[in-house]
């Protein structure tokens, strides 16, 4: 019994001292960076903070007031987006997203399918291609209606085609 406990407790430091760990953190300013190798619980964000994600791996984001996060990459578990808040998700493996009052998620991607029930919260889900790597997201809704506040953002050849078919249509008449 003693025996395992050890175990435990000496497998909890190893890990610790491998990643950098950081949990409840709380950023109220200034401009952040998260890399590979990056580990944190928590991070709530308030007023004009900015949050660019290049890798690592964050369970709980929570953007409030006037904050911008810009997502290439990592693991990150649950997102939520408040008041006036925007995120720039590029790429990331993103599970459960949420997004309240006049929160903004723009998503770089395409072939993306909404679907209105279904998903872990039973409140919707969504599935796509990202636009840098291509690589396949599908993640649910925490709120029910976080669709709403959802830019999907094409891939530029494809805006490219849609301007110069209008432009072919114009012409014609």
């Amino acid at each position: 019994m003693v025996r395992k406990q050890i175990v435990k407790i000496l497998t909890v430091v190893m890990i610790f001292g491998v990643c950098s760990v950081k949990a409840d953190t709380v950023w109220i300013s200034g401009h952040h960076e998260i890399y590979d190798g990056d580990v944190y619980g928590e991070i709530w964000m308030y007023n004009d903070c900015t949050l660019d994600i290049f890798g690592g791996d964050v369970v709980k984001l929570e953007l409030f007031d006037v904050t911008v996060v810009d997502i290439f990459g990592g693991v990150l578990t649950y997102m939520k987006l408040h008041n006036d808040s925007i995120g720039n998700l590029y790429g990331s493996n993103l599970k459960v997203l949420g997004i309240t009052e006049s929160g903004l998620l723009n998503l770089y991607a395409y072939d993306v399918i909404y679907h209105e029930t279904g998903g872990h919260y039973d409140r919707g889900w969504m599935e796509g291609r990202y636009i840098d790597s291509g690589l396949y997201f599908n993640f649910d809704f925490v709120e029910p209606d976080t669709f709403s506040h959802i830019n999907i953002i094409p891939e530029p050849a494809t805006v490219m085609l849609l301007g110069l078919g209008s432009l072919l249509f114009l012409r014609k008449k």
